[in-house]
């Protein structure tokens, strides 16, 4: 099978395989279509894990962090897409894992966001932003500033999540998932539009970590239903649904069996 192939289904959406696992390099990399969960909640369930099980079958047998997800090594959002890591043996998956904790699995993103420096005010919950620059004069002096905090669960169903800082009230300090930081790093900002174009990368994920991140800076991503407080109140209008302009462009990591980094990038 070529990179070039595509799997779809009308209930899962696609995936298309960037690179097969082999006994020297075990493990796969595949690019997501949005809509599609990156793992599924039961076997069987429609998901990129369960697509990529019934062409490579050993991913399934790995013993990942639960028994659901096999070998998969990390998560992207429902809505987003592009590119996953998958394990097709307990070696490299525990190598990968090793690798994470030193910083050395790097993930990068790409969006598409508006510029709404009271995003953060309008959507509620989230510290004071340190940020106080105007945007969009200073977009390029975004490159190289990196956002960290701790995070907490957030809303109705805990399906948002908010940062976390030191300085925070004690509400929000109680409600946080631990205490350890996760840094989004901003390595390319230019202005697009009436928005702004922006690469990221990270080293530790948190679930919604760069979408937040960026909705607390004033850049939500555009079409981002629970972080871009503009276009979900649209929708609470009954504005049309719109793709989420946020794509996981880019893979780096270390070989388990030599000095080799391999790395995997979406034009």
């Amino acid at each position: 099978m070529s990179g070039e192939d595509f799997l779809s289904n009308p209930k899962s959406g696609a995936i298309k395989i960037i690179h097969e696992p082999s006994a020297a390099e075990p493990f796969v990399v595949l690019e997501k279509a949005p809509g599609l969960p990156s793992a599924p909640l039961v076997p069987g369930d429609e998901s990129a894990l369960t697509e990529c099980g019934r062409l490579f079958p050993k991913v399934l047998s790995v013993r990942g962090k639960k028994s659901v997800e096999g070998g998969l090594v990390h998560r992207i959002d429902t809505g987003t897409s592009g590119l996953l890591l998958i394990a097709q043996s307990q070696e490299f998956y525990e190598h990968i894992l090793a690798a994470q904790t030193k910083g050395l699995f790097i993930k990068g993103y790409r969006a598409e966001s508006d510029i709404d420096q009271k995003n953060a005010e309008k959507l509620g919950g989230f510290p004071k932003s340190a940020f106080t620059f105007p945007l969009p004069q200073k977009l390029s002096a975004l490159r190289g500033l990196s956002l960290e905090s701790c995070f907490r669960p957030f809303g109705k169903g805990k399906k948002e999540v908010r940062p976390v800082l030191q300085s925070s009230n004690a509400a929000a300090l109680k409600k946080m998932s631990g205490d350890k930081v996760y840094s989004t790093k901003i390595v390319a900002a230019k202005q697009s539009g009436g928005g702004a174009l922006l690469e990221c990368k990270i080293t530790q994920g948190y679930r919604h970590q760069v979408r937040a991140h960026l909705a607390w800076l004033g850049l939500p991503v555009k079409g981002d239903a629970l972080y871009n407080a503009d276009f979900r109140l649209a929708r609470e209008r009954g504005a049309a649904e719109m793709e989420m302009s946020f794509k996981a462009v880019s893979l780096e990591f270390p070989d388990c069996f030599s000095d080799k980094v391999f790395r995997f990038s979406l034009d």
